[in-house]
């Protein structure tokens, strides 16, 4: 938006409500829940008057006390709000429902058309544009025109009519209610594009809106916003992708990705499932329940009456991995956790697990140890040579003993590392191929220890992985090595059970792909102690 703004001009009900004032804007900003991630927010007078007339016209939006919108601003608006202010081209907003998430863009929308003269604004959900109609009829025409009943005591003109839906205002701006398809987005040099329920467009759509935004912003200098609750799937999806980027403004209230699925089983702890916790989860994450917009008990029935995936979808944030061939693990934490040369040594006590393709194609045996990194530069040295103990941070490494193409003496292989060493060996007790190579190792004599994996285990190895890669934790740490490199690029998301858990899975269409690697060192980490032992006498190659 342009700068220029004479207070005179405001509505009366906007000029003198508290927070065009900065102070109270941010305190009642700042007062609300904190999200998972937000861009660096920016606040002008101009941006918040903008909102505030957005809100005046719709100020017979039902609320809760039935005293109007203006009355029932709420904290997560006005940090959306802000988030927008800092003028970025991509942007993404994601609340779970009953947040106000649509009603802040429609003020956005309609207070930049108010303030700015021809500003181009328009609104489109990506499902229909049945829904979208319905959307406008009843977040825009129907609250203006309950309060100006009398269309010549309007503000601005309202039209309804299927396919010319719009909001005229007198400056020459327009807010258009878009169909939700390319061509729609790119037939006006728009200045600033919502594009609502990005979350349920298709990858097809998805993609069209996408070609379609760029040229529609060649001469202006806009926004394009993307909102909605999460998708099923990742790769294509439009919201997905802007979150992700780099470049964009994102404000998004949801769990982390890298949530242990078995926090996701019920809505509390029980007997059967003692590390639940989603009635938790939902109070700590949710700021409509922290502004009043919604109850704990309301969502509870969400939770009882919706299908699992539906309702971590829209209260809880997470994306699903449909049809995704996608990578789990991000390549930017994976480099990063890098360390150079070879590993070192494990100490006495590490954990070995091994890994076995469905077909037999590839094997592999992975391991998992604690050790303590030394910050190796000048200052630590200075620390030593004076007598001071350098900072010694507890790290977890990974890494590949073992890897082969097929399945030809690979319980030999295991056996023999598991005498040396003395350390059992774990296997996936739902593998059938690690069985058959199991059923080989105990009629060894003497037997070694084999400690089976359940399937909470799978998952949780899986889950354990993205969370001590996130820069977060910044805990785990690995060495070069081209097999589990190259699985660690390839593995996808693959769902196990209802509740959200999922463990590494081959690309759709790959079913020979070699991810053996990487489930192999996942469930070495999966049963890795707290014990940090002395190093080891025998020296572990490598592979």
């Amino acid at each position: 938006m342009t700068d220029e703004l004479d207070l005179d001009d405001l509505p009366e009900a906007v000029r003198k409500h508290p927070l065009l004032e900065e102070t109270a804007w941010v305190e009642l900003r700042d007062s609300g829940l904190e999200p998972l991630a937000d861009t660096p927010m920016v606040t002008t007078l101009k941006d918040r008057a903008a909102f505030l007339i957005g809100a005046w016209l719709l100020d017979k939006t039902k609320t809760k006390d039935r005293c109007g919108l203006l009355a029932n601003i709420k904290p997560q608006m006005l940090r959306a709000v802000d988030v927008l202010a800092a003028g970025r081209f991509k942007n993404a907003i994601i609340l779970p429902r009953r947040s106000s998430k649509t009603t802040t863009l429609w003020c956005v929308l309609l207070g930049r058309c108010w303030l700015d003269e021809a500003h181009m604004a328009g609104y489109s959900m990506l499902t229909t544009q049945k829904k979208t109609a319905e959307r406008y009829r009843l977040d825009v025409y129907g609250p203006i025109t309950r309060q100006w009943p009398d269309k010549d005591d309007r503000p601005v003109k309202l039209y309804k009519g299927n396919g010319t839906e719009r909001v005229e205002f007198d400056n020459g701006s327009v807010l258009t209610i878009l169909s939700p398809d390319g061509d729609a987005f790119r037939s006006g040099a728009y200045e600033t594009l919502v594009a609502d329920e990005g979350g349920a467009s298709s990858i097809e759509m998805g993609a069209d809106i996408k070609a379609a935004v760029l040229p529609a912003f060649d001469t202006t200098d806009g926004q394009f916003i993307v909102a909605g609750t999460a998708a099923k799937y990742r790769e294509g999806n439009v919201l997905w992708e802007i979150v992700n980027d780099a470049k964009a403004g994102v404000l998004r209230f949801t769990v982390d990705d890298t949530i242990d699925p078995e926090q996701l089983e019920a809505w509390e702890p029980d007997e059967d499932h003692p590390r639940a916790r989603v009635r938790e989860l939902v109070e700590g994450m949710h700021p409509g329940i922290h502004s009043g917009l919604t109850t704990l008990a309301k969502i509870e029935e969400n939770w009882n009456g919706l299908d699992r995936e539906q309702f971590f979808e829209e209260y809880l944030g997470l994306f699903g991995s449909e049809g995704s061939n996608t990578g789990l693990i991000p390549p930017a934490h994976w480099e990063r956790s890098t360390l150079p040369g070879d590993p070192p040594p494990p100490p006495k006590r590490f954990t070995m697990a091994i890994a076995i393709h469905p077909d037999g194609l590839w094997a592999s045996i992975g391991a998992a140890w604690h050790y303590d990194e030394t910050d190796d530069d000048l200052v630590a040295a200075a620390m030593a040579l004076d007598g001071q103990v350098p900072d010694r941070k507890p790290r977890i490494g990974v890494g590949l003993l073992w890897h082969q193409h097929g399945v030809q003496g690979f319980a030999t292989k295991a056996l023999t590392l598991a005498r040396k060493f003395k350390t059992p060996i774990i296997y996936d007790q739902l593998s059938q191929a690690a069985g058959v190579e199991v059923e080989t190792l105990t009629r060894a004599n003497p037997r070694p220890d084999l400690t089976p994996a359940a399937t909470s285990d799978v998952r949780r190895g899986a889950t354990k992985v993205l969370k001590l890669l996130d820069p977060k934790d910044d805990t785990l740490r690995h060495w070069r090595s081209p097999q589990l490199d190259q699985a660690v690029t390839i593995a996808v998301k693959r769902a196990i059970g209802s509740a959200g858990g999922f463990g590494f899975g081959r690309p759709k269409g790959d079913f020979g792909a070699d991810i053996t690697p990487i489930e192999a060192t996942s469930l070495a980490l999966q049963f890795l102690g707290d014990t940090n032992e002395k190093p080891a006498k025998a020296e572990i190659v490598f592979g």
